[in-house]
């Protein structure tokens, strides 16, 4: 059994992707199989990849490590009680005042059985308990922050894998009418070689393109098979785990943010920079905390038991009072670990200051690639056409006996040049 993130977390994660709706993964156990009939859309591939992916799974460990961590801290605000039981046989030597005698100075062979409970308790540390408590708390949540960074990572990189076997899947049925265009070529110029039009050098070039767009339906298929692997390790499937995956063209028509929102949002947003500023918080935390060390310390203590020379001791021994400890001098050690204390504390503010910078630039980059993969679309769609359309005329004229073999042949290069481009195109708009 598996640790879950808390419900808010889990808010937090439906509020960034919006489309999933992981509030009910759990209708995806641990021994979920994709249904090999019916094909998994995007949102279906997620969802099984937040209920399996082991990156998931280590980040909601580590959660539930964080949260055992704060009640270790928070152990000092209990009394400490514990059962103290020992023997001892002793033989000593009693120093007397000079001038005084005595029968015996030795005391011993003598046993020593004692049995009890003993009990402490901080009444006062300088607010040491509080500050270390405070940032163990802020840690915990800086890790619950860092587990939906993983589940962010996770689902980015399921969508990349599934828009991956699309773009996949539509060049290898780019391949497939490649092979078609070209038999039909290979057909056109056997025919004009049979009635004399044509040489034969015509359809051994004919041949040899058709044998080269049956290559490149080879690697289509096997460019098929990789793809369905990475998306199952996404998943956190067997690779080999046949899966099948329904079109998407949502992704498609979604309007792009303005940049200075999408900036203000990432700020406010990114998991990671709130887990950062939580550290922040947490090590002027500990800055408290090597401050408090200067100061005075009270504890209570008591103890209560039986004692005496016997097995079975039968006198009964007690005792209470206060301990106050004052560090007066430490070899320095307090004031470097203070000082010490506030350096990391800088440090993960000018941390924080250039993972501002680094997401700046990420949105940045981001929103001008996808406003160019959007214009690409449009752009090989028309190139598309006008290839398709400028080889049914170069078809047409060779078949006629007015254009060669290098002009038809010409023109399919270019009409498979802008496929590619329209798949590349397309999958670039689905990453970006």
């Amino acid at each position: 059994m598996h640790t879950r993130l808390n419900p808010p977390l889990l808010d937090f994660f439906l509020r960034s992707v919006g489309a999933f709706a992981l509030a009910s993964a759990t209708a995806f156990p641990i021994t979920a199989q994709p249904v090999a009939s019916h094909p998994l859309d995007l949102e279906t591939c997620v969802k099984i990849a937040v209920e399996r992916s082991p990156f998931i799974r280590a980040a909601q460990e580590g959660t539930a490590a964080a949260t055992e961590a704060v009640g270790i801290s928070r152990a000092p605000f209990y009394p400490e009680v514990g059962f103290d039981a020992r023997y001892r046989r002793f033989d000593t030597h009693v120093f007397l005042p000079q001038g005084m005698n005595a029968p015996a100075t030795t005391v011993g062979s003598t046993d020593d059985w004692m049995t009890g409970l003993k009990a402490s308790y901080v009444l006062f540390d300088s607010g040491l308990r509080r500050a270390e408590l405070d940032a163990t708390a802020l840690g915990r949540a800086a890790t619950e922050e860092d587990a939906l960074r993983v589940i962010q990572d996770v689902v980015l990189g399921v969508r990349q894998a599934y828009y991956d076997l699309l773009a996949a899947r539509a060049a290898r049925v780019a391949a497939d009418a490649r092979i078609a265009r070209r038999r039909d070529h290979l057909r056109i110029a056997s025919v004009r070689k049979a009635a004399g039009a044509a040489p034969q050098a015509d359809v051994l070039r004919a041949h040899v393109e058709v044998a080269d767009a049956e290559l490149a339906l080879v690697r289509a298929d096997s460019n098929v098979r990789i793809a369905k692997g990475d998306l199952n390790v996404a998943m956190g499937l067997p690779v080999d785990r046949p899966v099948e995956i329904a079109e998407d063209t949502a992704s498609r028509g979604a309007e792009p943010p303005e940049v200075t929102v999408a900036l203000a949002r990432a700020r406010e947003q990114r998991p990671e920079v709130k887990a950062l500023r939580q550290r922040v918080a947490a090590a002027n935390r500990g800055v408290a905390a090597a401050k408090a060390s200067f100061g005075p310390r009270v504890k209570a203590e008591g103890a209560f038991g039986w004692r005496d020379d016997r097995f079975v001791p039968a006198d009964k021994d007690w005792s209470a009072g206060l301990t106050v400890q004052i560090p007066v001098f430490t070899g320095f050690a307090s004031k470097h670990r203070s000082r010490k204390a506030a350096n990391e504390a800088a440090v993960k503010e000018a941390e924080l200051g250039q993972l501002y910078a680094r997401i700046d630039q990420e949105i940045w980059t981001a929103h001008a690639r996808l406003l160019e993969a959007r214009q690409a679309v449009a752009q090989t769609e028309v190139l598309k056409d006008e290839a398709t359309e400028t080889l049914r005329f170069v078809r047409a004229r060779y078949e006629a006996g007015a254009s060669s073999i290098t002009d038809l042949l010409d023109a399919e290069a270019v009409l498979t040049q802008a496929e590619s481009c329209h798949v590349q195109a397309v999958l670039g708009v689905q990453l970006a």
